[in-house]
């Protein structure tokens, strides 16, 4: 937990998939997802929850943690080898 205990997306589907375990038949799963990044801050891992103000944390880059479940969609889970 680098920028907050929320839960963790990538702009870049090569980063996650470094994530994702092989199932039995080889294949890893993937969630194509819609976040609300809303106003952000630079994240830590002391944070539970972004500072007063912020809807976000980040690295300044690519990652972005969101804390409530209404933030993010999965709006496809992708199999692939």
């Amino acid at each position: 937990i680098l920028y907050g205990c929320g839960v963790y997306f990538h702009e870049h589907a090569s980063y996650s998939s470094s994530y994702s375990r092989l199932d039995s038949s080889g294949e890893r799963t993937m969630f194509l997802a819609r976040v609300l990044i809303g106003k952000t801050c630079i994240g830590s891992s002391s944070m539970k929850v972004p500072p007063v103000g912020f809807d976000t944390t980040t690295d300044g880059q690519h990652i972005f943690v969101v804390y409530h479940d209404a933030s993010a969609y999965g709006e496809y889970l992708i199999t692939y080898k």
